[in-house]
């Protein structure tokens, strides 16, 4: 359970922080406030095993040193059926596994080259999820390494062209 004041990713809306617990009807809940929509007010059940499966501690930088040094040697892969795809990477990037959401901005990256000499586009779906997992871990990687997100997004990308 985590406390007032504590920062954490919820995989919805980025990193938030832990403004409140409440108790209504003899339930608690959490009062997340998100750092990038600071007007915008969440009241998530403590004890919704979604929000256990959503919201989680920030990484320590160490394991996001970690995972930056580790994105070469990650395999990309690809979903042929379309809804399957889909479903697939939705589930990834909602689940707050850092490691295989990298796997899904790598694979889908992997992918647009695979496709671009064909001149086919990138569905629509997929660019959705590649943005959807770049923005979360763009913000939490450059919170917690005190990096302007920018700067963040260049080493990320470096990683990525490895």
């Amino acid at each position: 359970m985590f406390s007032v004041g504590d920062v954490v990713m919820y995989t919805t809306y980025g990193i938030c922080k832990v403004a409140d617990i409440t108790e209504q009807n003899d339930k608690k809940f959490y009062l997340l406030i998100p750092l990038a929509e600071a007007k915008t007010r969440l009241s998530l059940p403590i004890d919704n095993p979604i929000t256990q499966l959503r919201v989680h501690e920030l990484l320590p930088k160490d394991t996001i040193i970690e995972l930056l040094n580790e994105i070469p040697f990650m395999e990309p892969y690809w979903i042929d059926k379309d809804n399957d795809r889909k479903n697939h990477f939705s589930e990834v990037i909602k689940s707050g596994d850092r490691r295989e959401t990298i796997k899904v901005i790598k694979s889908i990256r992997q992918h647009i080259e695979d496709i671009k000499d064909k001149g086919r586009k990138l569905h629509a779906t997929d660019k959705t999820a590649m943005r959807d997992a770049e923005k979360l871990l763009l913000d939490e990687f450059s919170y917690v390494l005190d990096v302007d997100r920018q700067q963040m997004e260049i080493m990320l990308n470096t990683e990525l062209e490895k």
